[in-house]
């Protein structure tokens, strides 16, 4: 066993344990907020909301599209958004969620990961404080319109010789179903990798260029 997947079972368990006392000291590289909500790196875990919200900034601004979400050590030629947060604790902090792991499609043995959804909230160049889904800036090749919201699946990646590699190969979501990553696209065509592009009639911002995307697992979460 990798020494990182032993680093996610033990962030697991103190996540846990962060959420189980409501009161008392937390543990190392924890921090509650005022909210009530937790925080771990630049990650914030909305409890009573049972999502993940973590910042990034938009990389294209048109193009063919293979990564939705990269690290700065991806594909940032071919990726919508990019976050210097950890691949790894985002998967664990999802765990914490309730969301279970599993096939990119419905398998006949075993199961598929559970479905996130994703969106962005933003402010515009007007100042407005927005949240959309990330569908709302990818484009279907197919339909030519912007892409069908069905959520993303919860694949997880895995461990090799003690290196995590979605962070390894700088993947968080990715619509080209290739490669190691968090969540992976739940359409059955996604090992196509001219299926989407960047929706260009979809504005960017410019002002505030660092949004903020929201996990939000459809399993249902419930604090103990």
């Amino acid at each position: 066993m990798g020494k990182l997947h032993l680093l996610a079972i033990l962030m697991f368990g103190v996540c846990i344990a962060c959420l189980a006392q409501q009161a008392g000291k937390l543990p190392a590289g924890v921090k509650r907020l005022d909210d009530g909500n937790l925080q771990v790196g630049e990650i914030v875990v909305r409890v009573a909301k049972g999502e993940l919200a973590f910042p990034a900034r938009f990389e294209l601004q048109e193009g063919a599209l293979e990564v939705v979400i990269a690290k700065p050590n991806g594909r940032l030629h071919e990726t919508l958004l990019v976050t210097s947060c950890s691949a790894l604790q985002i998967q664990t902090l999802l765990y914490l969620l309730h969301a279970d792991n599993g096939a990119r499609q419905p398998v006949k043995f075993g199961r598929r990961g559970d479905i996130v959804d994703i969106d962005i909230e933003w402010t515009n160049d007007d100042g407005k404080k927005l949240r959309e889904p990330i569908e709302s800036w990818i484009i279907d090749n197919r339909t030519k319109k912007p892409m069908e919201r069905i959520g993303w699946v919860f694949v997880g990646s895995d461990v090799r010789n003690g290196v995590f590699q979605a962070d390894s190969e700088g993947n968080v979501v990715i619509n080209w179903s290739s490669g190691s990553t968090v969540l992976d696209c739940a359409d059955p065509d996604s090992e196509n990798d001219m299926l989407h592009s960047i929706n260009t009639q979809k504005a960017q911002p410019k002002k505030h260029p660092t949004v903020t995307v929201v996990f939000k697992p459809h399993s249902k979460f419930a604090a103990k």
